[in-house]
């Protein structure tokens, strides 16, 4: 497992860098962690293995989230249908 040390400064310095590296700086928005309940991505998170989201980009039809075993991309734009698909990226993996 990946620890990553979670102060203040070095949480604001990821949440920038991963807004930049996946373009949507300017069009997604960070939710705030009081708020992870209310979007979709919490209810894919394994909060009985002790998954914890350090932070989440949600823009218009997306949701990026990093929790402290994957990256995790719920993909909500769809030609077909309103159903969104979800992409798991662990760690491990990468």
């Amino acid at each position: 497992m990946i620890t990553i040390p979670t102060n203040n400064k070095v949480l604001i310095m990821l949440k920038n860098m991963a807004a930049d590296l996946m373009g949507n700086s300017d069009i997604g928005k960070t939710i705030e962690s009081q708020d992870y309940d209310k979007t979709d991505i919490n209810d894919y998170i394994f909060h009985e293995d002790n998954e914890k989201i350090f932070f989440l980009i949600k823009a218009k039809t997306d949701e990026y989230c990093f929790t402290i075993t994957a990256f995790i991309h719920l993909d909500g734009t769809s030609a077909v249908s309103n159903k969104s698909t979800l992409n798991p990226y662990p760690y491990s993996c990468i």
